[in-house]
């Protein structure tokens, strides 16, 4: 599953992040986007992109296109 099927509120497992580029995997994890990491969808934006992720108890924005390259399970 992808980070950026979940719905609202719902809580997963981080499986995979290395199809992100390396520029933005090494941000990632530097926030926390670690394997195993839990993470939360708190909310989309009206227009459906950004999502707001819960990670490591801080809360980013993420690009759907960015939300879809990242392995979820729940």
């Amino acid at each position: 599953m992808r980070l950026s099927e979940l719905k609202t509120g719902q809580t997963a497992s981080i499986v995979n992040i290395n199809t992100l580029d390396p520029v933005m995997r090494k941000k990632l994890l530097n926030l926390g986007f670690l394997p195993r990491a839990k993470v939360q969808l708190l909310r989309t934006a009206p227009l459906g992109d950004p999502l707001a992720i819960r990670c490591a108890n801080s809360a980013i924005a993420l690009r759907k296109s960015i939300a879809k390259q990242i392995i979820v399970e729940c």
